[in-house]
């Protein structure tokens, strides 16, 4: 098994800006009123202005050569592919098993939708559903009623890394490849040292932070740079 953990760096080639930095999605905008729970009960609609911006973005952009490696590699072995991305484009090139940690950009949830001990599920509604445009003000929940939101996780929220899962997979992984993240945010961060005994690791990023990276491959520089390169070694390698 072959696990992909990927980041902001996969999609920006495709020109999907990356949340932070000049031209970055939140450019103009305070965190905290975007990507927090406490600014989406404050302004509801600045908050599905500033997502219809990034859901019309992303439904613009391709795939781009390192995404189709990606794919490329799934055809030939069992890949699991973890993101920290809210764009669908591992999905467009081809990619079938996608972990979307921080959500997916074409989900809607109802904003009583939490991640909450079994005791209190009497308070959340589980209402979730693909979406082809984005949330807009006013759109209601259909099961509670209550208005939806887009199915991303905003900070102070838990991200989904599907622990149960992680587990399940950690010992059968053969090679481990993080890709366009510095992987130094957690809890994400934390899958470097989940599949630390993983005997072949390779670190792809233009600015690798060589102090976390120790048993890595490390190549530096973007995706389309070296990832359709290291797939067509590891089908050679691993055939």
């Amino acid at each position: 098994m072959i696990v992909v953990f990927s980041g902001a760096g996969l999609s920006a080639e495709s020109g999907i800006p990356t949340f932070r930095g000049a031209g970055g999605l939140w450019e103009g905008y305070k965190i905290e009123e975007v990507a927090t729970p406490l600014g989406w009960m404050q302004n509801q609609k600045l908050v599905l202005d500033f997502y219809t911006q990034g859901f019309e973005k992303m439904q613009q952009c391709q795939p781009n050569a390192a995404h189709f490696a990606i794919a490329e590699l799934a055809n030939h072995f069992n890949v699991v592919c973890i993101t920290q991305n809210i764009d669908t484009l591992l999905e467009k090139a081809g990619v079938k098993d996608v972990w979307h940690i921080h959500g997916r950009i074409d989900h809607e949830k109802c904003e009583w939708h939490f991640d909450i001990p079994p005791m209190y599920a009497q308070w959340q509604c589980n209402y979730k559903a693909q979406i082809n445009k984005p949330v807009q003000w006013g759109d209601l929940c259909p099961k509670c009623g209550k208005h939806l939101r887009p199915d991303v996780v905003w900070f102070g929220e838990a991200v989904d890394m599907r622990v149960d899962d992680l587990y399940k997979i950690q010992s059968q992984v053969e090679v481990f490849i993080v890709v366009g993240t510095s992987a130094q945010v957690y809890p994400a961060a934390n899958l470097l040292k989940f599949f630390q005994a993983v005997p072949t690791k390779y670190f792809i990023d233009p600015n690798p932070n060589y102090e976390v990276l120790d048993g890595f491959n490390v190549l530096e520089g973007k995706a389309t740079e070296y990832l359709p390169a290291l797939v067509e070694s590891l089908k050679e390698e691993l055939a």
